[in-house]
């Protein structure tokens, strides 16, 4: 803990999946981190807000070189420090395409004075925050952005009234989308899209399905679970049932107006 915030981190997907270890959460993270890198336009300045370890920066070096910059903020100076020997190991081997700054700072007060973004990450961090101090990080960062700008939020979709039993005991708060998209809209973000992450915990999700998409989505789902690794398809499933997903990913952007 430092203050009020966890900065307990997402297990290393790489790290695990070098020693043959393969985790629903570990998927969750490199599928987010691909959807993201994927849509960065060329040129873009890219703010990852709590950006951790780094574990951002190896799919954008792959997948998105393109990129004009990177800027990473996190609290942790821990964190910070193994993000730096990432990228400086990354560096070496196959070279970023685009330069790197890594800046210690509280997401939550004002940030320091940086150039305008086109895009923000903010990847399975806010619910690391107080609600209040994770407001004010939102806040900060749609003024970060260009009008315009893209934001990648991801956060657990947690059922029930606040305060809600946490889903990972590393947390503090946990939102749902009833409760964060009235909250994103008066932060001045536009939501266009909510992608599921994580499969839902209880839900029958062969009936989900049948409901959503009709009889053959069930079947298309039976047989997948006969024939792909669990960890895999599970974030599959979830892109579909954004509702009811154990996390979520909310594709937003900052308001003209």
């Amino acid at each position: 803990m430092i203050g009020p915030y966890s900065v307990n981190q997402m297990d290393d997907f790489y790290a695990a999946l070098s020693r043959g270890e393969v985790k629903p959460t570990g998927i969750m993270n490199y599928v987010q981190r691909l959807f993201i890198a994927e849509r960065c336009p060329a040129g873009a300045a890219v703010v990852d807000v709590c950006c951790g370890r780094g574990l951002q920066v190896p799919v954008l070096a792959r997948y998105a070189r393109h990129i004009g910059r990177y800027v990473g903020l996190d609290i942790s100076p821990r964190n910070l420090e193994e993000a730096r020997h990432r990228i400086a190991d990354l560096d070496c081997s196959v070279g970023l395409g685009f330069p790197v700054d890594l800046i210690q700072c509280d997401v939550a007060v004002p940030w320091p004075d940086l150039a305008p973004f086109d895009v923000a990450v903010y990847t399975s961090a806010l619910e690391h925050l107080p609600r209040e101090q994770a407001m004010a990080s939102l806040r900060n960062t749609c003024a970060a952005l260009h009008p315009g700008g893209v934001m990648f939020l991801s956060t657990p979709n947690t059922p029930g009234p606040a305060p809600r039993p946490l889903q990972h005991r590393v947390h503090v708060y946990e939102w749902n989308s009833d409760e964060l998209l009235p909250v994103l809209a008066d932060c001045g973000f536009a939501v266009h899209d909510v992608v599921g992450l994580l499969p839902p915990v209880s839900a029958d999700v062969p009936g989900v399905l049948s409901d959503e998409y009709g009889p053959a989505a069930a079947r298309w789902y039976e047989r997948m679970r006969q024939v792909v690794p669990e960890p895999f398809l599970g974030p599959v499933v979830a892109s579909a049932l954004p509702g009811c997903a154990a996390e979520v990913m909310y594709v937003c952007t900052r308001k003209l107006r």
